[in-house]
């Protein structure tokens, strides 16, 4: 079958903020490392997105030695946050209908985001327990859990999907709006859906899970969080099936390692789109 390169890796440590490009990254049992780690939380401990708080666009983050610069680029405020840092006790938060165990990130974090959001947020880390199980029938032999991320542990698009959606829009398409974990080169959109094993490099293999929907938070700009509705009424003048606008495949590991940029991405499986 085609093989095809990976063009792009980005991590988002801290669910709904800035996302960082890295040129390799391991795969682990929860998706991609460091990936979706870290979630703020409001005051009764539920998530909270862009969705609702589109101003989260203000935080980027930076890979730095031993973890994380975070910008709040509004004030140019910046803070460090270390890959393990000190946590509090074990608390249970709400991600969508899933309540987990995660640890609240001391040394004054909840604290700093409050002041700079204008109301009471909580930073949490995802308890090594990893305690978030997925729906067993999108479980593997090495992955049957799953990050703070939505649903699934990586999601996949490719270069020529976002192509498709950048020609029905004016402006120039943002592929940043759809958060993406892995961007494949190619030539043809949507192929990915129709992906069910691939393998990544040597030693990665993912299973094409489900089709990823899409909701309002694509609409939302990622440099200054304004909102523009065209850019989901644009893709569900194609994209959607039964009520809902699908883009991208998420991914569940079968086997784990390492992937980098430029890495072979080679199909061994594939199945039936939707579309």
């Amino acid at each position: 079958m085609s093989s095809f390169q990976v063009h792009s890796i980005i991590i988002y440590p801290i669910k709904s903020l800035g996302g960082i490009n890295v040129s390799q990254i391991t795969v682990e049992p929860a998706g991609l490392q460091y990936d979706r780690r870290f979630m703020l939380v409001d005051s009764a401990n539920k998530f909270i997105t862009q969705r609702t708080r589109p101003e989260l666009t203000r935080f980027q983050l930076e890979a730095k030695g031993g973890g994380f610069e975070v910008a709040d680029l509004r004030n140019q405020c910046v803070k460090f946050l270390d890959f393990n840092p000190p946590l509090g006790s074990p608390e249970e938060v709400q991600i969508w209908d899933d309540v987990v165990t995660a640890h609240e990130v001391l040394d004054d974090w909840s604290v700093w985001f409050s002041e700079k959001i204008g109301e009471e947020v909580r930073l949490f880390q995802l308890s090594s327990i990893f305690s978030r199980y997925i729906q067993p029938a999108y479980q593997t032999v090495e992955s049957k859990i799953s990050s703070f991320a939505d649903s699934l542990p990586i999601l996949l698009c490719s270069e020529a999907s976002f192509h498709h959606v950048d020609s029905l829009v004016d402006e120039p398409l943002d592929w940043r709006r759809f958060r993406p974990n892995i961007i494949v080169s190619n030539q043809k959109p949507f192929e990915e859906d129709t992906w069910q094993e691939i393998s990544i490099g040597t030693d990665v293999k993912l299973f094409g899970a489900k089709p990823c929907a899409r909701c309002q938070l694509i609409n939302v700009n990622p440099n200054d969080g304004t909102s523009d509705s065209t850019i989901l009424k644009a893709l569900s003048q194609t994209r959607k099936f039964e009520n809902k606008v699908y883009f991208g495949q998420q991914f569940v590991p079968i086997s784990l390692g390492e992937i980098k940029v430029d890495d072979l991405i080679n199909i061994h499986k594939l199945k039936d789109a939707i579309f």
